[in-house]
């Protein structure tokens, strides 16, 4: 009874968090371009209440992601250029199912089942996004749901986005 009680852990947690790019790219859906609505939950080290904003989100295949912020001000955030490519990046990366450029920078943890599935990526010891990323989590389930950003000063970003 214990050797079946733990080869069922072994194969539970073989299944639920594949460290094996493979599996990650089997399973994590391809995206295209989209354009839905989102929520931003920023929450910084010393604030009692999160700064929220909202509006529409746009991704364009192999070409960048937008933030157009109606609430509380309008704004315009582009992130496919030199400066804010590195969100981008990472969007392009999952969408497109191409993580070698990630694959350099991040240790990945998959979780995931039919209807639903989570990429978490942690920065490589050698990595520059170390240097202020703690973790970044991608969740989804034909398209990205949600977005999480852990930074190292402790400030932390939830984005949720809905069609």
């Amino acid at each position: 009874m214990k050797k079946i009680f733990i080869l069922f852990l072994v194969l539970f947690f073989n299944s639920v968090f594949a460290q094996n790019l493979d599996e990650i790219t089997k399973n994590v859906p391809k995206m295209g371009s989209i354009k839905c609505r989102f929520t931003q939950e920023k929450y910084i080290k010393n604030l009692e209440k999160p700064l929220i904003s909202k509006g529409d989100f746009e991704y364009i295949e192999n070409k960048g992601v937008y933030f157009y912020t109606k609430y509380p001000y309008q704004s315009v955030t582009d992130y496919t250029n030199e400066k804010n490519n590195q969100i981008n990046d990472i969007v392009n990366a999952v969408s497109s199912k191409k993580y070698s450029k990630l694959e350099r920078e991040f240790n990945f943890e998959y979780g995931g089942n039919i209807t639903s599935w989570n990429l978490k990526m942690t920065p490589k010891e050698n990595s520059s996004a170390r240097n202020f990323i703690v973790s970044v989590s991608i969740g989804g389930t034909d398209y990205i749901n949600k977005i999480n950003i852990v930074q190292k000063n402790g400030n932390k970003t939830i984005i949720w986005f809905t069609k």
